[in-house]
């Protein structure tokens, strides 16, 4: 049985209307051992029945055998597979991967040896077989004429296949090189089966063993000039010294991609550029995107503390301290919190000196925030812990505290310890002692809330004309006598500076002073909606409540509010400020919160609390808003979805678009690959690989870029786009979507014609 066999071979061409008969006709067998050459003049037919040959052109008529095995029936992926097992092609334009090194070009063809080291050795074993040891490391490019041909030898003979192609292998050569190719091409071919298309027939004549000429297209004469006898049989696709391992196509292609990448570096750079161009305008689209995941977003009652429970009475009926107490002792509360809608409120505004960022500060008690604090967490009433985004470092400090006072809901605080965070998505918080909370909480609704307060002064001297003051300025400082209060008004100190200087040779002179505060406060039933109402403290202010000395903290407190001397209010100390609030609110406020282990002890403490006559929610509660919100939330979210996937096109188009010109560059190497007998799934892999890689680092660039903002003090400020490690998993999920479209759309142009056409000098004769 003959290794080869042509019956009736035809190969018609039809182009733009004309037929062309390439080959007609075409009976011939062949088998291993022989040397074969074939002649005509141009355009007989010659390279035609090569390529039909070696599976790069397809045949209309009659039949290929390989191995006695019909080919009628082959598509393209089995033509693939038959050069990979039975043919190496060696071309007259040498068709050398040039951006390849030596080894890489011969080492290509080794792909089916898993073993790397061993495909190094093999590889430059064959090289120091035809010559080329010492060019190793030289690109394809810088080899002459002779060099590429001898390189191309030694990549055909390294994929050991039983027949070898050569279409005028040496026409391209001088004669003392082509000779030297001519015998090298005998000596290692003769257990193989070796055509060679020639128009010199003299210059194998001494090593050819048949002769076969061509004219027009069809056998003019077919002579065997030394009979060789067959050797003996061998298993398809050639034999081996010893089995080999052979790698995967996923493991060749990664190998593939890889080599593609490195041997074209500033083709390859330039491809990580686009890369980064593209990651960076996603990074921007999916930092501007995020209301999108607003649609699954959990509404809340309240802020959800792990282990919370909001309770309030079912009748409405105002919650005492000691009813709190009790419950919490009886249902295993770790702690309870009467006045608790400071946590759910909007907190405190503060900005940056250049004003250029400002952060919104939550009101919070009992929190652990770790370690990495600068100073120490607050021991005192007035002292507080700040968690503050990383942009105002070098306000609040880095080693030390900078910043040792601030002002919330008119109270004066001393900052002992600063915590830093780099998502700019979450808030601030402003951490407190159990006592700091509830002097917090009585200032934001005693203070800061309409509360008007009104001072009169008599003097009781026809020389001395009352005074009065209406003021909704109050504030608290921890310098003013307990229980007293202080008078910031530039008229009064006048006044009463005077009155003093008068009164000490005067001891007639007397003063009263009736001091008196309405307080408009809000009312919270139990269906959590609210009222407001004024009242009037009900202690009575005279003489003996106000302290004569000004308190250092004042200058300060009138600088932040007001950065005016003259501005009229009143200072409270903090235990009056806490009197009044057990006045105002323990008659009027109908909300606590009882705080257990976790939010599972919280919920198994609900239907206890109702059969109690409380309503309780647990703070992980949601709820649904109502119907035009849910609406708008769920138009934002699709809104920015598709925004999102514009983009990916958009980007994708853009890229596909600068690197299409790439495309050249690897149209002949990818031809060459497919010559050689490699799978082209191996080959789209590779594409897809050589794509990943520059996908890759640009990627990280931009992550390693976009933390290294979010650290940095200076910086942070004016780049808030924060992503979350779910938004980089989608930023690369996008990216590799990208990228997939673009290599397949490249790889549809690459692979859309055929091995003949995409090779170099493929024409056919």
């Amino acid at each position: 049985m003959s290794l080869l066999t042509l019956k009736d071979i035809g190969k018609i061409y039809v182009s733009e209307g004309n037929v062309a008969v390439g080959i007609r006709g075409v009976n011939l067998s062949f088998d291993r051992g022989e040397f074969v050459a074939i002649t005509g003049k141009s355009g007989s037919g010659k390279s035609t029945l090569l390529n039909v040959i070696s599976g790069m052109d397809t045949y209309e008529e009659g039949d290929l055998l390989i191995e006695g095995q019909s080919t009628a029936h082959y598509l393209q992926p089995d033509w693939e597979n038959y050069r990979e097992k039975y043919i190496s092609f060696i071309f007259q334009d040498y068709n050398i991967i040039e951006s390849y090194t030596v080894l890489q070009n011969v080492e290509l063809a080794l792909m089916h040896i898993a073993d790397r080291r061993e495909r190094r050795r093999r590889a430059v074993e064959l090289l120091t077989r035809v010559g080329m040891k010492s060019h190793l490391r030289q690109k394809g490019s810088k080899l002459s004429g002779g060099q590429k041909q001898r390189t191309v030898i030694a990549r055909a003979l390294a994929k050991d296949s039983p027949i070898i192609l050569a279409d005028e292998p040496t026409g391209n050569l001088d004669s003392v090189t082509s000779e030297e190719i001519i015998q090298l091409l005998r000596e290692v071919s003769r257990d193989k089966l070796l055509i060679i298309v020639t128009h010199n027939f003299e210059q194998v004549e001494h090593c050819a063993t048949r002769h076969i000429r061509i004219f027009d297209g069809t056998v003019e004469s077919d002579h065997v000039l030394v009979p060789t006898a067959p050797p003996p049989p061998q298993p398809a696709g050639g034999a081996a010294a010893k089995p080999v391992k052979r790698p995967s196509d996923l493991r060749n292609g990664i190998t593939l991609g890889a080599s593609i990448f490195t041997s074209r570096p500033k083709l390859s750079l330039f491809l990580c550029l686009l890369m980064l161009i593209g990651t960076m305008g996603m990074f921007l689209v999916t930092a501007f995107s995020g209301d999108a995941s607003g649609l699954f977003t959990d509404y809340r009652m309240f802020r959800n503390i792990d282990g919370r429970l909001v309770l309030a009475r079912q009748n409405g009926a105002v919650i005492r301290e000691e009813e709190l107490e009790s419950l919490a002792a009886e249902l295993g509360a770790e702690s309870y919190l009467h006045y608790d809608a400071l946590l759910d409120e909007g907190g405190y505004y503060i900005f940056l000196d250049d004003g250029s960022a400002y952060t919104t500060l939550q009101y919070t008690y009992g929190e652990d925030f770790g370690s990495d604090i600068v100073g120490r967490y607050p021991e005192a009433r007035n002292e507080v812990l700040l968690y503050l985004p990383i942009a105002y470092q070098p306000k609040y400090g880095k080693d030390s505290i900078a910043v040792q006072e601030i002002f919330l809901e008119g109270v004066n605080f001393q900052v002992v310890g600063v915590k830093y965070y780099y998502d700019t998505n979450q808030s601030g918080k402003v951490l407190l002692t159990d006592e700091g909370f509830r002097l917090l909480t009585a200032a934001h609704y005693l203070l800061r809330q309409n509360v008007m307060l009104q001072v009169s002064v008599d003097f009781n001297q026809p020389d001395y004309p009352g005074y009065s003051l209406n003021s909704n300025a109050g504030y608290a400082a921890e310098d003013v006598e307990p229980g007293k209060i202080y008078i910031s008004d530039m008229d009064y100190r006048q006044r009463y500076e005077q009155y003093l200087a008068d009164a000490a040779t005067d001891p007639d002179l007397q003063m009263t002073v009736t001091i008196r505060l309405d307080v408009t406060y809000y009312n919270y039933n139990y269906d959590f909606t609210d009222s407001s109402s004024t009242r009037t403290y009900s202690r009575v202010f005279g003489n003996e409540d106000l302290t004569d000395t000004e308190p250092p903290s004042m200058e300060m407190l009138n600088q932040q509010f007001h950065n005016s001397p003259n501005y009229g209010g009143v200072v409270f100390s903090p235990e009056l400020l806490l009197e009044m609030a057990e006045e105002f609110l323990g008659e009027s406020y109908r909300q606590a919160s009882l705080f257990f282990a976790d939010d599972r002890a919280a919920h198994a403490a609900v239907d206890v609390l109702n059969e109690k006559g409380y309503i309780a929610v647990p703070s992980d509660t949601t709820y649904t808003p109502d119907p035009f919100e849910t609406i708008m939330t769920t138009f934002e979210a699709v809104l920015m979805a598709l925004v999102w996937l514009a983009a990916i096109l958009f980007l994708a188009f853009f890229i596909n678009l600068c690197s299409s010109r790439t495309l050249g560059a690897f149209k002949g190497d990818m031809a060459i690959m497919r010559s050689m007998g490699i799978p082209v799934k191996v080959i789209r892999l590779g594409m897809y690989v050589r794509m990943l890689l520059a996908l890759i680092p640009a990627y990280v660039l931009v992550v390693v870029a976009a933390n290294i903002i979010y650290r940095s003090p200076v910086l942070s400020k004016y780049f808030s786009l924060y992503l979350y490690p779910w938004q980089y998993a989608v930023l690369f999920l996008g990216m590799l979507l990208l990228t997939l479209r673009v290599t397949h759309k490249q790889i549809r142009r690459l692979f859309g014609e055929s091995v003949k056409k995409s090779l170099k000098g493929g024409a056919a004769e």
